[in-house]
């Protein structure tokens, strides 16, 4: 019986599932509805733009991404990529873990 309560309990709670820390460079654009918009470099030197869910509060406490004053500064970007695993499907997450801005010239 506890098991099937476990089993019962994992299907309506989220879980998550997290990857190794990634990196890119990109240029911070703002905040969007659904994130923090950058423009980054993908393979092949392609850009696209990238929106990240989320933004640790540590890394907020240095960079007020909610003010202007960042928008077009050049970003290294650490991330994590996971999964949230909702009953009725899932739902892919990004969370900056880490932002280290870089000088005029610089790159990743």
């Amino acid at each position: 019986m506890l098991i099937f309560i476990c089993l019962i309990s994992l299907g309506i709670s989220p879980t998550q599932q997290t990857n190794q820390i990634k990196k890119i460079e990109g240029v911070f654009l703002g905040r969007v509805e659904n994130g923090y918009s950058f423009c980054g470099k993908a393979a092949l030197g392609m850009e696209e733009i990238v929106v990240f869910d989320e933004v640790l509060s540590v890394v907020l406490e240095k960079y007020q991404l909610h003010e202007d004053k960042y928008i077009g500064e050049n970003f290294i970007i650490s991330f994590i990529e996971g999964v949230l695993i909702w009953r009725d499907g899932k739902e892919e997450t990004s969370t900056v873990v880490r932002l280290q801005k870089l000088m005029p010239g610089q790159h990743l």
